[in-house]
């Protein structure tokens, strides 16, 4: 990785991660592009992609473990947006075949193990309609050089750990490992780096991957 890749990754993690609001700069620019239709958001969270997307007038399904914010809720329903929350894992989620015009899945899919990303991949791709755009942010294996407790860690298999504590699956992948899985779709943008974390109980890097693919046909 570059100098000037890792440079530029840390300036994103400064304009858009670390204040928890607004979509990933990579989906602002390519808004131009993403053709007419609805929007998935896999693993939604405080819904800063998923609501960004319902107040341009999308159709929006966003798919989360969590209990939806009270906020959220009362925002949807005071602007009328066209939202629909799923409250699940998104591994049960029936992703319907080109349906969306976007997939999301921004720090998902590496709390699976492969078997389980492999099927969730699968899907993502038969879900986008003609033209639709499937963007990608996660872990990298860079990651692993600077994870520095690793006593509540066991390896499961290949590039997948188990945490204990958080009784959760890890999976750090390569840009080969990224590109295998969305064999239909064209790369449109990768990279690859390292962010640096600056809440105080983390204070370190983390290695992550961006990639976006689109549905030729």
């Amino acid at each position: 990785m570059s100098h000037r890749n890792t440079i530029w990754l840390e300036a994103f993690r400064e304009t858009v991660e670390d204040r928890k609001q607004g979509p990933d700069l990579k989906l602002i620019e390519y808004l131009d592009s993403i053709p007419k239709g609805p929007v998935l958001d896999l693993g939604m969270g405080r819904g800063r992609h998923a609501i960004f997307f319902a107040k341009l007038g999308r159709e929006v399904d966003g798919v989360d473990t969590s209990r939806l914010s009270k906020g959220i809720s009362e925002m949807v329903s005071a602007e009328g947006l066209d939202f629909t929350y799923h409250r699940m894992d998104l591994r049960n989620f029936d992703i319907q075949p080109k349906r969306y015009a976007l997939i999301i899945a921004s720090k998902i899919i590496q709390l699976f193990q492969k078997a389980d990303i492999e099927v969730i991949a699968e899907r993502m791709q038969a879900g986008l309609k003609r033209k639709g755009v499937l963007y990608i942010y996660t872990f990298s294996v860079e990651h692993l050089e600077h994870v520095t407790k690793w006593d509540e860690i066991e390896k499961v298999e290949d590039n997948t750990y188990y945490h204990s504590e958080y009784k959760q699956h890890f999976h750090f992948f390569t840009r080969d490992e990224i590109l295998g899985l969305f064999p239909d779709l064209k790369l449109e943008y990768y990279t690859e780096g390292l962010t640096f974390d600056k809440r105080p109980s983390r204070l370190r890097h983390t290695g992550i991957i961006q990639y976006v693919g689109r549905k030729m046909n």
